[in-house]
């Protein structure tokens, strides 16, 4: 599949595809303003390598640009189109709008069309998850229909923005987009494009996810029953000792002997009911006394008259100072408000003590009535009512028994679960690891992986002088990881060199599919930024080559400051970006 034509109904630079071989697609930017304003958003040229995703139907949200607060308004109501071509020679259409951005329309045409067309009638238009299905049956490639894949998954391979190319996050085999997933949502994938069964490698994460999930069900069962495994034999114990008091009260009952219930009963009243009842009785003593000095503390409030005083001074002819009425009406205020407050307190204990007064007449209700049960027990000797008690204390017991029972049946559950765990690790898992260490012991025998690895490592040769590889190795876990092995010289060059290596991956890969259906196009967003022209100028050359030899569409974007000046790409330039205006950005305006 290769890309034919992207454009839109709003503003924007429409944009037409080299198809041909040879096909090496140019995207640049020209940037006359200060270095440091030159951000590459400005003109847009790597916001097309988003649209591009977004129109082979990504997955999108708030933090999408089209979708960011400040940017909806701008572009409302834009629609837009992207035409590929097929692997069976047909072109296919997608239609995806901003507004509605979940209903995807198709239309497939035999040859290429000479315009940009804005379709009135489409062959089917879709709800998203029908869309991705539709395109991944009509995108047909081998490797997805031989490892049940969605072409989703793989896209990114072939198209690589700001972000892709992250050293510490090892992006050159993991992608930015699997950057949060766990490794089986992306290894197995990985080890199925290298060549390899990745279905395997899946297996291997779903087994060992299986044995977790059922170590966590045994840490559930344990807190949810209060046992552990240990705990059998003492469970086993209990049952033995309460089947031992359920066959002598059995045949008690058969004989009609309550001797020994009776006494029970008798030691039960004594030494326990009316222990209670003593022990309230003083504390309802102890809590009626409090009640009483809590009401006798109440103060009413405080009384002095100030008139009657300064008439008694008057009478005997004697001064009454103004400070000393003003003092004597502070002194009166302050009284109030210490009386009130200490008032208040005494009446909350009050309430308190009386709610305790009023718990502990009920309990003591209950505990004289079933004082007065046992002693019409004792003295009863009516059978049938000492009948009724001793079946009701055998149902207590096979009760008891019932618990015991099945805390035994859930510990029996958990050594089964704990058995299933030791099988799938010492057989189920064990195999898999040998069939993968056998594989990972005989690297050789995958053609494609070797082909892989081998054009990989002739590309980095030609671009870097550098020697690299591609290396698969176990870790602690046998999980497989992958590595790009290459020099320290390399290394501490940092983000240019790495971009190499995806791009020696990424074509890597196309190369060795050309045989099957599969992606046919790649692009790169700010490959060149480098300072190196060598590295950049034999870059651009390998890469036409491998577009002239292998039927390849390379698409790149570059800044034109960052381009040789011996590289002549006059014919291989789609599309050219400038920030003299907003007419030379990618949507003709600022955002």
């Amino acid at each position: 599949m290769k890309l034919s034509k992207i454009y839109s109904n709003k503003p924007f630079h429409n944009t037409t595809f080299i198809l041909d071989k040879g096909g090496l697609n140019a995207v640049i930017g020209d940037v006359k303003g200060k270095k440091e304003d030159a951000k590459q958003h400005n003109l847009g040229k790597s916001k097309l390598g988003e649209l591009i995703d977004f129109l082979l139907l990504k997955s999108i949200d708030t933090k999408f640009f089209f979708y960011k607060e400040i940017n909806k308004e701008k572009f409302k109501g834009y629609e837009f189109y992207l035409e590929v071509l097929l692997n069976n020679g047909k072109y296919l259409t997608i239609k995806r709008t901003v507004d509605t951005p979940t209903k995807i329309s198709f239309k497939l045409n035999e040859a290429r069309s000479t315009e940009f067309i804005y379709y009135e009638n489409f062959d089917l238009t879709l709800s998203f998850d029908k869309a991705k299905e539709y395109l991944n049956e009509q995108l047909n490639f081998d490797f997805c229909k031989s490892n049940n894949e969605n072409y989703r998954r793989i896209v990114n391979y072939s198209l690589r923005t700001q972000g892709d190319y992250e050293p510490k996050m090892n992006t050159i085999f993991q992608l930015r987009k699997f950057a949060k997933n766990k490794d089986k949502d992306w290894k197995p994938l990985l080890f199925s494009l290298l060549g390899f069964d990745g279905r395997m490698l899946r297996e291997k994460y779903e087994l060992e996810e299986n044995i977790k999930d059922d170590a966590k069900t045994i840490k559930i069962q344990e807190k949810d029953f209060g046992i552990k495994s240990e705990d059998k034999d003492a469970i086993v114990g209990k049952i033995q000792n309460v089947e031992i008091d359920r066959e002598i009260l059995l045949r008690e009952l058969e004989s009609l002997n309550f001797y020994k219930q009776d006494k029970a009963t008798i030691q039960n009243l004594v030494g326990n009911i009316e222990e209670e009842i003593a022990e309230f009785n003083t504390r309802l003593y102890n809590v009626e006394y409090d009640i009483k000095k809590l009401n006798d503390s109440i103060r009413n409030e405080f009384s002095f008259d100030i008139k009657k005083i300064k008439n008694i001074f008057e009478e005997v002819e004697l001064y009454f100072p103004e400070k000393l009425s003003k003092s004597y009406e502070q002194l009166i205020e302050f009284n109030h408000q210490i009386t009130q407050e200490r008032n208040k307190q005494i009446r909350q204990t009050l309430i308190e003590r009386l709610e305790e007064e009023k718990q502990i007449n009920s309990k003591l209700i209950t505990l004289n009535k079933q004082r007065e049960q046992f002693r019409d027990l004792i003295q009863d000797t009516s059978l049938f009512k000492k009948y009724a008690v001793y079946q009701k204390r055998m149902i207590e017991i096979e009760r008891e028994l019932s618990n015991y029972q099945t805390q035994l049946d859930a510990i029996r559950e958990i050594e089964k679960k704990k058995e299933e765990i030791g099988h799938k690790q010492k057989h189920e898992l064990q195999t898999i690891k040998d069939q993968l260490k056998e594989i990972i012991d005989n690297t050789a025998n995958c053609a494609l992986y070797m082909s892989i690895r081998k054009t990989f490592a002739e590309i980095v040769k030609r671009v870097l002088n550098e020697n690299a590889l591609i290396k698969i190795s176990p870790n602690s876990n046998y999980n497989i990881d992958f590595d790009p092995d290459f020099p320290n010289s390399a290394k501490d060059e940092g983000a240019t060199y790495y971009k190499i290596l995806c791009v020696a991956f990424d074509l890597a890969i196309l190369i060795n599919y050309t045989k099957q259906s599969h992606f046919r196009f790649v692009y790169h967003d700010d490959v060149i930024s480098g300072d190196d022209n060598g590295i950049k100028s034999r870059l651009i050359e390998i890469v036409r080559e491998i577009c002239r030899n292998y039927n390849i569409q390379y698409i790149f974007s570059a800044i034109k400051d960052n381009i040789p000046a011996g590289i002549d790409l006059s014919e291989n330039s789609i599309l050219e970006l400038n920030d003299r205006d907003d007419s030379g950005k990618l949507f003709k305006m600022s955002f």
